[in-house]
């Protein structure tokens, strides 16, 4: 399924209120106690455009921590989407990071720049 897609159904979810909770929290791995707790918006790019989700968050009253629900194709403190970060660095092999920035082209705000490409590179290769 392409991530437009994924983005998509994410979304219907969210407008649906058919995200499951977890079965047990995720810092204390405790179960029966945990409540939605608000969301809030991010941003996800992609090659092709920005979009804006909903993340919904969850509390344990047990250990009372709070934490998101993150799609699958979200990672935390990344704007970019999972897919768009293993297409730069799969073409990281054949290109340079100055040409793959320039791949990422949009709005001033949304573009790439080859010291992001690094650390991507650093983290994920």
């Amino acid at each position: 399924m392409s991530i437009e897609r994924q983005i998509a159904a994410y979304c219907r979810r969210v407008e649906l209120a058919s995200i499951p909770k977890p079965a047990v929290c995720r810092n204390c791995g405790r179960a029966g106690r945990l409540r939605w707790h608000g969301s809030y918006r991010r941003s996800i790019l992609t090659l092709a455009e920005a979009y804006v989700i909903t993340v919904k968050r969850i509390f344990c009253a047990l250990c009372r921590s709070t934490f998101s629900l993150l799609p699958s194709f979200a990672r935390r403190f990344h704007r970019y989407a999972v897919e768009t970060i293993r297409y730069a660095l799969k073409q990281l092999g054949r290109r340079t990071y100055e040409q793959v920035a320039e791949l990422f082209v949009g709005q001033d705000e949304h573009r790439l720049g080859p010291l992001t490409l690094h650390f991507w590179r650093r983290r994920f290769a």
